[in-house]
């Protein structure tokens, strides 16, 4: 391609030479932008970041230790205490134990008599209240208290339940009082009236004796009853 003449223009004094075509635009060119400056924010969030990364770090090492010392805890615990069972534990540590609390058992009540003491009964057996043993009132010796004991040490002696006491008894009667006997199994008590009709009045006695023939001679007296647990011999005169 054929560039057409160049035109002759003429130089001015202090005027370098025309270099040639001139750009589109007149005049000097344009200088280039200068680079934009450098930012921070990069930088900024990289140190954060290695931050919060460092510290999950100390954390997750933190937890595991302290798990680690937990399960070394429960396992020296263990050994020390023995083998448990899956009841009393669970996968760290041996589970509580709650000890029993002692019970104490209630006082029984005051014993309603003593042994050596003389007891008034009524004809049915049943216990009226303490008695003396001189013959004025009370027909049965005790012989053994126990609140607990269910037998007596004679198995056939006489005996009443009263207050949770068992009272083992003997009759004991007195020389020359008087009393009403049963006519079958049943309980001496004390006459109402001495001398009224189907009572005796006492006139010797005779331990351990069969019958009366050892009853005394030097008084009157028309009948003799004996009675067993203790065996003895009453010699009386009968209305």
């Amino acid at each position: 391609m054929t560039l057409p003449p160049r035109p002759n223009f003429p130089n001015y004094p202090g005027q370098p030479p025309y270099p040639g075509a001139v750009p589109p635009m007149y005049g000097a060119p344009v200088p280039p932008l200068p680079p934009p400056p450098k930012s921070n924010a990069g930088l900024i969030i990289g140190i954060i970041a290695g931050v919060l990364v460092l510290v999950a770090g100390v954390c997750v090492a933190g937890v595991l230790a302290f798990g680690a010392y937990r399960h070394d805890r429960a396992a020296s615990y263990a050994e020390d205490q023995g083998p448990l069972s899956a009841a009393t534990r669970d996968d760290t540590y041996a589970a509580p134990t709650t000890k029993a609390v002692p019970t104490t058992q209630a006082a029984p009540p005051p014993a309603p008599a003593r042994v050596g003491d003389c007891i008034v009964v009524d004809e049915a057996g049943t216990y009226l209240g303490p008695g003396n043993c001189n013959g004025t009132q009370g027909t049965y010796k005790v012989l053994s208290v126990d609140h607990s004991r269910d037998t007596c040490a004679d198995s056939q002696s006489p005996y009443l339940t009263e207050s949770g006491y068992r009272l083992c008894l003997e009759l004991y009667l007195v020389r020359t009082f008087c009393y009403k006997f049963p006519s079958g199994p049943g309980w001496v008590v004390a006459a109402s009236a001495c001398k009224a009709k189907g009572t005796v009045h006492v006139i010797d006695i005779v331990p351990g004796a069969a019958n009366g023939n050892n009853c005394t001679r030097d008084l009157k007296w028309n009948r003799w009853y004996q009675f067993t647990h203790p065996t003895v011999v009453y010699c009386v005169m009968q209305y």
